[in-house]
């Protein structure tokens, strides 16, 4: 048995035993499916893991501290966004 015969058939028992472990694993896959429980309120476009948290009517959300809330808006000229008389675009 030379060199090339020896890959061709290490490369035939690679493909082979991967298409047959497709075939385990898909089987079990589908035996998994048929084997969980479906509860009767469950809606098929419903979430089964991530779903919306609404806290009790009760809760009520913190308020921020008051330090952190401004007191009044800023004034136009203090606007850092807007561009001054001297700059391109600015007012005249």
């Amino acid at each position: 048995m030379n060199v090339v015969d020896l890959l061709v058939t290490i490369i035939v028992v690679t493909i082979l035993v991967t298409i047959a472990l497709g075939v385990v694993t898909y089987i079990a896959y589908k035996l998994r499916l048929a084997r969980r429980p479906v509860a009767e309120d469950e809606e098929g476009s419903a979430p089964h893991y991530f779903q919306a948290h609404e806290p009790p009517a009760t809760e009520k959300p913190p308020e921020p501290p008051a330090a952190e809330m401004p007191s009044e808006p800023p004034a136009a000229e203090d606007d850092p966004t807007r561009p001054s008389r001297g700059e391109a675009g600015g007012e005249t």
